[in-house]
């Protein structure tokens, strides 16, 4: 037989005191002001009697589920367990649960999550999903649902959002090619119908501008996703040309595996034949063969900051600022080198 539940009145009568005065006592509420000794009677009495609030009175009281979803393109892709893990992280420091949803890079999944937590009464949502349209933000900014915006921007100046300097990070990828010697760089782009790879491959071209090396049309190719087997198709017209570039930067570090794969099948190496570089700095690119020169994005520390944002936001605190950009530096290993033909120059 299950034993009856511990409640809020028989922790007052094991105290002596009144119920709204082991309410106020275990929720923290100091506008009253009680006696030391009354506070630590009561949490004597409530661990006496192995009391546990109640998580559904607690939400119907503040009107807060106390849960926050996420939305996450492809948890395959090594990028997002650490900004995922940063989330959990605040998450339970602060008392919330958190709902995953992978949506496969899929417009109608991410709208059937986005209903589904929606209809589940999350707190607020965490969206790192690349392809959500600016409608549906726009309609989340009207309804004022809190949501920040994780690895992605919007046109929205005033959503929260925790960002990549994209632009830092392409510039010294650029740079380091261009002072190994580089000038025939070829770009296998991210997805065009996202909004971090259209920065990606304006940075680019932007960055070669600068510096001033033409970007020939023919060395730009375009992954349909971010992942090693699009950054694969995308990067074999690049590597069986005639002339194939002396590098590439693939637009993250799955893409640039594939681009790996493709340069050893045509019977090239890097960065013997074909420089690599990618963006991101997943875990395992270290231990790339070879490691990958990589742009290093501070994964886990973006998790944990989108949270706290949304939290703030959930909470009515204030915030100091709608964007943060994470500092993106590049990380040279052993995927880049001098053009083959300039290095025997220089021998």
């Amino acid at each position: 037989m299950t034993e009856p539940r511990i409640t809020i009145i028989d922790v007052a009568r094991a105290a002596s005191v009144h119920p709204s005065t082991v309410s106020r006592v275990l929720n923290g509420r100091v506008e009253l002001s009680l006696l030391p000794e009354t506070r630590e009677r009561v949490i004597a009495a409530a661990a006496r009697l192995g009391y546990r609030p109640s998580a559904l009175a607690r939400s119907l009281r503040l009107r807060r589920t106390f849960t926050l979803g996420m939305l996450v393109p492809n948890i395959d892709n090594p990028l997002f367990p650490p900004i995922i893990k940063g989330v959990e992280d605040v998450a339970h420091a602060r008392g919330y649960n958190l709902i995953l949803c992978n949506t496969e890079d899929s417009s109608e999944r991410e709208a059937t999550y986005l209903r589904v937590l929606r209809e589940r009464q999350v707190d607020g949502l965490l969206i790192a999903s690349s392809f959500m349209a600016d409608s549906t933000i726009a309609e989340l900014r009207r309804d004022r649902f809190p949501f920040v915006l994780v690895n992605r921007g919007s046109r929205g100046a005033n959503d929260l959002a925790v960002l990549v300097d994209n632009e830092v990070g392409v510039a010294e990828v650029i740079e380091h090619l261009v002072g190994l010697g580089h000038r025939r760089i070829g770009i296998v782009a991210g997805p065009q119908t996202t909004m971090t790879g259209q920065q990606r491959l304006a940075a680019a071209r932007a960055s070669l501008r600068e510096h001033g090396v033409k970007l020939d049309p023919a060395l730009v190719a375009v992954a349909e996703a971010f992942s090693q087997e699009a950054g694969y198709r995308a990067a074999r017209r690049l590597v069986l040309a005639t002339e194939p570039p002396t590098a590439i930067f693939g637009a993250n570090d799955l893409i640039a595996l594939g681009v790996l794969r493709a340069i050893r099948e045509v019977g090239l190496e890097c960065p013997d034949h074909i420089s690599l570089v990618g963006f991101n700095d997943i875990p395992q690119a270290e231990f790339f063969g070879p490691p990958l020169t990589t742009v290093h994005v501070p994964q886990r520390d973006m998790g944990t900051q989108a949270a706290t944002m949304l939290i703030a936001q959930i909470e009515g605190k204030d915030i100091p600022a709608p964007r943060v950009v994470a500092e993106a530096h590049l990380v040279v290993r052993g995927s880049t080198a001098a053009p083959a033909t300039l290095a025997r120059t220089e021998v």
